[in-house]
């Protein structure tokens, strides 16, 4: 079964049906299928996104992420990815990348995933091909 990296955008217009891209991401979750591979670096920044958003939505995200650790597979974030993350953040002085998406990267990079969905071109200039449409 291939697998495919889930990051943030994915989860956010997935869960909030008044997202932009709610109606891309149920379609992506009804077209693709593989393995979903995300890490907990990504679910504490969907759940950042959603802490300002009242007690409901801090709830069903937080029910999301419960979903999610049921459902795909997560991976731990350990020391030694996170210095290989910080090395890509440092090198790429002139990108706007993300620690999370550094991250990210380094996962797809071990795994050999190709695929992401997200909406987020900082993966594309690293060679890999969004899944957002």
């Amino acid at each position: 079964m291939p697998e495919f990296l889930v990051d943030t955008w994915y989860f956010i217009a997935r869960f909030n049906r008044f997202d932009a891209h709610h109606r891309v991401a149920q379609q992506i979750q009804a077209r693709i299928r593989g393995v979903y591979v995300t890490h907990y670096g990504v679910l504490s920044e969907f759940l950042a996104y959603f802490s300002g958003h009242g007690e409901v939505a801090r709830l069903e995200a937080a029910g999301s992420v419960r979903d999610a650790l049921r459902d795909f597979k997560v991976l731990p974030l350990d020391r030694h990815l996170f210095e290989r993350a910080l090395k890509l953040y440092e090198d790429r002085r002139d990108k706007e990348y993300s620690l999370v998406d550094c991250m990210s990267m380094a996962i797809m990079r071990d795994r050999g995933i190709q695929h992401v969905l997200t909406n987020d071109h900082h993966f594309v200039q690293e060679g890999f091909t969004l899944l957002n449409t």
